[in-house]
């Protein structure tokens, strides 16, 4: 007689993890029955998320990376699908540093490589589990990229370039039967206001569920 085969729960990868959205995004994706890849710069900004994460009953794997390179990027998030296929990948990584005039060579790179680049460069390493699980791909946009500012150049920049980046790759990926989906988000993100984390976490994981539609979606604060 043979025994009974044992349910593996779905993976998720958050690249960008901290207290505000990026714990929220993590505690609702486990609640729907994910374990998680937590990954962010510091070992800090992962501890508490990851034990939030497993007082839900979900498994947390923490990997450390700087998202600024993008080889590490890839090297965490390939070892994530190798560690089980991913079938949720999330970008929440972004960075600001003032206006343009006076960011250095280095800070513009960098803007649109954790903004923007390391987006794609995530999605290229989990392809593999993305495409084996037909996944979801989910991207933390800024209403910078609709309305630039120019006290925050840096972070409209990058803004901007990642949400290029989802218009062009959505297609691609809808292709492969892997949906993406972008939601801008037009406000400051504050707990108890019309822009609270918990709000918003419960707004992507909608939009990630819908199969058909548009690969971006604005956040306004409104219900």
């Amino acid at each position: 007689m043979s025994s009974p085969a044992t349910h593996v729960a779905p993976h998720a990868v958050i690249v960008g993890v901290g207290p505000g959205l990026g714990a929220s995004l993590a505690r609702t994706f486990a609640r729907a029955g994910y374990d998680l890849t937590l990954v962010a710069r510091r070992p800090a900004s992962i501890h508490p998320v990851a034990e939030q994460v497993e007082g839900l009953g979900r498994v947390a794997r923490e990997e450390v990376a700087d998202v600024s390179d993008l080889e590490s990027v890839r090297s965490v998030v390939q070892r994530a699908n190798e560690w089980r296929a991913v079938s949720l990948l999330h970008h929440n990584a972004s960075m600001n540093a003032g206006g343009l005039l006076d960011a250095d060579i280095a800070t513009l790179r960098a803007s649109v490589g954790v903004n923007a680049l390391a987006a794609v460069v995530a999605v290229q390493a989990a392809l593999p589990g993305l495409t084996a699980t037909g996944g979801r791909v989910t991207w933390t946009g800024g209403g910078l990229a609709l309305k630039p500012h120019p006290d925050y150049g840096v972070l409209s920049l990058g803004k901007a370039a990642l949400r290029a980046a989802a218009l062009s790759l959505g297609p691609e990926l809808s292709d492969r039967g892997i949906d993406l989906r972008l939601l801008t988000i037009t406000g400051v993100i504050r707990p108890g206001t019309a822009f609270d984390p918990d709000r918003i976490a419960a707004a992507f994981w909608a939009f990630a569920q819908e199969s058909e539609g548009e690969f971006e979606r604005i956040f306004d604060g409104g219900q």
